[in-house]
């Protein structure tokens, strides 16, 4: 089955997950699912030293990049800076509810008020010509009900925004942790096909507990794309079934021999970021997975969770990972 050209399935932005490395191990399994960074502060990318976001996309196609913030004039002004690099759509969040974010009246907490969204959304409009996006919830706190989510959608729609990745259930600023409000708060997937249905002209996309080939197909019939969340990142694979299953041309299919080839590739990308000067567990931590179905999995994952090795150095850990791969590759010839 191939995903219509208007469908879009992509991979959420994650806090501390969904790095530059990660994203290349998804370019590698799924290299039509579209991707982002993990949430990035408009003042970071403003004051900070502009060589960071650079780096976090450097040498890798252009992705999406999501940023939080509450100032019109920040917000444009990192639009602007955003556009001299290698991204291809600016994602706004309102749907973060962790205390950090809620403390720069950002995230989730800017839900509350939708005319200060509406304004940073035409802020960036009015500053740079790049497709933007808006990651949200279907509620906060007591502004549940959907006329409140009607209203935040019209208002931030008729500044701009075009685009809405709405994850199905809505967040607690306080009492829950952002883990528990990715758990607790129910699921509610019709309130966003409703919307779909009031609001024909705008692309939206769901996200939120969806890990299964089927729930895509479903979500598919009624919306304009579907956002793959933390199961991405626990099962990196289920990306390759994603990308076999509606992308792929019939009669191509991932197998082991395919998967070998993936890992051996992720290890030779690793040794050349070591070459850069960039930390090996920061590649290898995305790795862990990568066996999942095939013997050695267990011995696979102790290799690479606890670095059960007698290596001196990084790239002889990377040496060992290539003999592993090549041994259990082997044994199925």
């Amino acid at each position: 089955m191939n995903v219509e050209t208007t469908k879009q399935i992509s991979v959420a932005p994650m806090m501390g997950q969904t790095d530059r490395h990660f994203r290349y191990l998804v370019d590698l399994l799924a290299p039509d699912l579209k991707l982002y960074t993990p949430m990035i502060h408009a003042d970071a990318i403003v004051y900070a030293a502009k060589k960071f976001l650079y780096q976090e996309n450097r040498h890798q196609k252009a992705v999406g990049i999501q940023i939080a913030g509450s100032d019109p004039s920040i917000m444009a002004g990192a639009a602007k800076i955003i556009s001299q690099y290698n991204y291809n759509e600016i994602n706004l969040n309102v749907g973060c509810p962790s205390l950090r974010v809620q403390s720069c009246n950002a995230g989730a907490a800017l839900m509350r008020d939708p005319l200060l969204v509406a304004n940073c959304v035409r802020a960036v409009r009015d500053t740079v010509d790049m497709p933007l996006s808006i990651k949200t919830r279907i509620g906060v706190d007591d502004k549940d009900d959907y006329r409140f989510l009607y209203d935040f959608v019209a208002e931030a729609s008729d500044a701009g925004c075009r685009v809405f990745i709405i994850h199905a259930r809505k967040a607690f600023l306080q009492g829950l942790n952002p883990k528990q409000n990715r758990t607790i708060p129910p699921i509610d997937y019709e309130k966003v096909y409703r919307l779909k249905d009031d609001f024909d002209n705008l692309m939206i996309i769901i996200n939120g507990e969806i890990s299964s080939i089927e729930q895509i197909e479903q979500h598919l019939l009624h919306l304009d794309g579907v956002m793959i969340g933390r199961k991405a990142y626990k099962d990196p694979l289920f990306l390759a079934e994603i990308q076999q299953h509606f992308f792929m041309t019939e009669g191509k299919s991932i197998n082991h021999s395919t998967q070998f080839h993936i890992i051996k590739a992720m290890i030779d990308y690793t040794k050349n970021q070591i070459g850069n000067g960039i930390n090996l567990h920061l590649m290898t931590r995305h790795m862990s997975q990568l066996f999942r179905g095939l013997r050695g999995a267990r011995e696979w994952r102790n290799l690479i969770g606890q670095n059960q090795h007698t290596s001196n150095s990084a790239i002889e850990f990377l040496d060992e990972l290539v003999f592993f791969v090549e041994r259990y590759e082997e044994s199925l010839c």
